[in-house]
């Protein structure tokens, strides 16, 4: 909620409230209350806004978690075979 009060300031700070489609950021389980504060804040202003629908994973963070468990599993294997 922190996060999001800091970005909500910046964003009217700006004037750009109105003008934000999406917001790109990692997977970390603290911007899940970030984006749902930010929705809440937005509809507070009367601005439509959908916390999943606008929360774009970074695909780069994306593949390296999907690479560290492809190695985990192939490892797995390596050992019990």
């Amino acid at each position: 909620e922190n996060l999001a009060d800091a970005v909500w300031n910046a964003m009217e700070l700006y004037g750009i409230q109105e003008s934000i489609l999406a917001i790109m950021m990692d997977n970390a389980y603290n911007n899940d209350t970030l984006m749902s504060s930010l929705e809440e804040h937005c509809h507070d202003a009367g601005i439509e806004f959908d916390a999943k629908i606008s929360w774009l994973r970074c695909m780069p963070h994306t593949i390296h978690l999907a690479a560290i468990k492809v190695f985990s599993c192939q490892s797995l294997l390596n050992v019990t075979n």
